[in-house]
């Protein structure tokens, strides 16, 4: 049973889980933040993760944008919330 994939990427790493046929990017993470992107669901885990790494990139370059916690990101028609970290 397949429960889901963590990859290495840059300085941070992408997860994505199956959703029965699918795949759905649960979190990227970038400089000790999670960011959840918009529920969505992709064909397959390599489009999933290939999605995760655009959003990472923006993130790279884009991660002061994001103003109490959440960002429209109208380049990767998404919204992006930063996930709160657990004490």
């Amino acid at each position: 049973m397949n429960i889901g994939i963590i990859e290495s990427y840059s300085n941070g790493f992408l997860e994505v889980v199956p959703e029965s046929d699918y795949w759905q990017i649960v979190a990227i993470h970038i400089n000790g933040q999670a960011y959840c992107p918009t529920p969505r669901l992709y064909r397959s885990e390599k489009v999933a993760l290939a999605k995760a790494a655009q959003i990472y990139d923006w993130l790279a370059d884009y991660e002061g944008e994001i103003i109490d916690g959440a960002c429209n990101c109208s380049e990767l028609k998404l919204i992006l919330w930063q996930q709160s970290k657990v004490s």
